[in-house]
């Protein structure tokens, strides 16, 4: 699932494209269901200027005038790709035909979701409002301590690794990032919550800055799936820099990398560095 440096690549790079640029029109494939409804959704956002291109967390924000905005969730398998009108995107679910500002050409974006677990809706400002309060804080936030970030982490009684996942309680970390930033900070990733203190997690939060910035100078991390590209096709380099997450052997003591699921996910740990 793309996570903040993959989402955050596309909102940047959506934002240069958008701004202030015309929906002209708008298709939705049969099989494919948007919100509250496809009929409303064309006709509500056909004909209306983009005025910017954001992000809340993992979700991909496009502002309309009119107070509306389109919200997209990529889930596992979305993608959101600048088309060839003459060829349409694998998996393709919604296709926007765009009109850019100072008459260039009109461009063809295409939002494409193999498995369809993903999410286009059109919300108002004060839906927008309330999906913003779901999320925590992110470790890029200026404002967030590492006495806030322990707070957070406390209130949830779990593995810290299910904390970092948890974006009610810090919003942007996925199982990547949260699996390398455990890794920087020493910590494994069972650990209690109850168990940290605040050496430990100023220790965790910087790494959790470190990583993600990383991730999104990188452009993002693409697996061996290749699920994850750019608007414009293209492969991140994160998977290039990763610190344990995919790996069989640790980079700091050289012994065995282990592998469990935690939380659900799969989790990369050095025994012997995260204690």
């Amino acid at each position: 699932m793309p996570e903040l440096p993959e989402v955050h690549t596309i909102s940047a790079d959506l934002r240069k494209i958008l701004k202030n640029a015309v929906i002209d029109k708008v298709l939705i494939a049969n099989n494919y269901r948007v919100f509250p409804e496809n009929r409303i959704f064309i006709n509500t956002v056909k004909g209306k200027r983009v005025l910017n291109v954001s992000r809340i967390a993992k979700n991909i924000i496009w502002e309309l005038e009119g107070d509306k905005y389109i919200r997209f969730h990529l889930a596992m398998t979305g993608r959101i790709l600048i088309r060839n009108p003459k060829e349409s995107p694998m998996w393709s679910k919604v296709a926007f035909r765009i009109i850019p500002p100072r008459g260039m050409k009109p461009l063809d974006i295409a939002f494409a979701d193999m498995r369809m677990f993903g999410r286009v809706e059109l919300v108002e400002g004060e839906d927008l409002d309330k999906l913003k309060a779901k999320y925590g804080p992110e470790p890029l936030d200026r404002g967030l301590t590492p006495e806030e970030f322990l707070s957070r982490i406390k209130a949830k009684r779990s593995t810290i690794k299910s904390a970092l996942l948890n974006q009610a309680v810090i919003s942007g970390l996925g199982n990547i990032y949260a699996t390398d930033a455990l890794f920087l900070a020493g910590i494994h990733p069972e650990t209690k919550t109850k168990d940290l203190d605040l050496q430990g997690t100023t220790k965790l939060l910087k790494a959790a800055k470190q990583v993600l910035e990383e991730g999104i100078v990188n452009r993002g991390s693409t697996l061996p799936d290749k699920m994850y590209v750019d608007i414009f096709g293209k492969e991140g380099s994160q998977q290039n820099h990763f610190k344990i997450y995919l790996k069989t052997i640790c980079d700091n003591c050289k012994g065995p990398v282990e592998f469990k699921k935690i939380a659900g996910r799969g989790t990369y740990y050095c025994p012997n560095c995260q204690l």
